[in-house]
């Protein structure tokens, strides 16, 4: 299986914290968010290729030259924030060097799992659709900056609101992909539409008006270094 990480965008709010590095190395008790990313991921896919804006790319370069992990990296050419590509943008760059044609796991830089995602990869074994990864989340006001998913019996996605400002359920999306060719072929033809390029979530939106995706319900627990407050419940949370 495929691995695609994206890594393109800036961070602000995490800049005084980090001040010029990435939220990908960031540093989680000792070791970076990103190797312990690939750390759970490497039994499990057989390529990762990471993108990168040009700012960031000569860390993601010194991070490479002694990560255990092998990755392939690809910069999108953005220098600020006002000409960055989006991560949508950045998943089709990707795709555009690697291929369109084979299925791919796409994964936030910035996360940190504490469960196996081979229950996901099962899942899409078994059925053959593309697969969202999601959980219950109990907090109105957190599931309005969220992704918003509504299932039915058989786990497909019936709707997806991307940070709605009313939620019309408590399942809430997680930044983990599982897409089919079909799916991701859809992508070019999507941005050329000028649809909403910054969030995946945007695509799946829209993808599951069209296609079957499905939800996977996430078996523990995922932290993120997206802003300061999540940076600190992961540096307490993780084992």
């Amino acid at each position: 299986m495929r691995c695609l990480v994206l890594a393109g965008g800036y961070g602000t709010r995490m800049q005084g914290i980090l001040g010029e590095r990435p939220k990908a190395l960031a540093d989680i008790q000792g070791r970076c968010v990103l190797d312990r990313l690939l750390d759970g991921l490497s039994p499990l896919v057989s390529q990762v290729s990471l993108v990168s804006n040009a700012r960031f790319y000569p860390l993601f370069e010194a991070w490479a030259a002694r990560s255990p992990h092998s990755v392939q990296l690809f910069n999108n050419g953005s220098t600020q924030a006002d000409n960055r590509l989006g991560a949508l943008g950045d998943l089709d760059l990707l795709l555009s060097k690697i291929g369109y044609d084979a299925p791919a796991l796409v994964v936030a830089s910035d996360t940190v799992l504490e469960f196996s995602l081979n229950g996901l990869l099962q899942q899409f074994q078994r059925t053959g659709f593309s697969q969202l990864a999601v959980r219950r989340n109990s907090d109105p006001a957190d599931q309005r900056r969220r992704g918003v998913v509504q299932l039915d019996a058989e786990q497909r996605v019936i709707a997806f609101q991307e940070k709605p400002e009313h939620p019309e359920s408590d399942i809430a999306a997680s930044p983990i992909y599982l897409l089919t060719p079909e799916a991701l072929a859809r992508l070019p033809s999507y941005l050329a539409e000028g649809r909403p390029k910054d969030a995946p979530g945007s695509f799946i939106e829209t993808l599951c008006q069209e296609q079957r995706v499905e939800g996977w319900w996430m078996p523990g627990a995922l932290f993120d270094v997206g802003n300061p407050e999540s940076y600190q419940a992961a540096q307490d949370g993780l084992s």
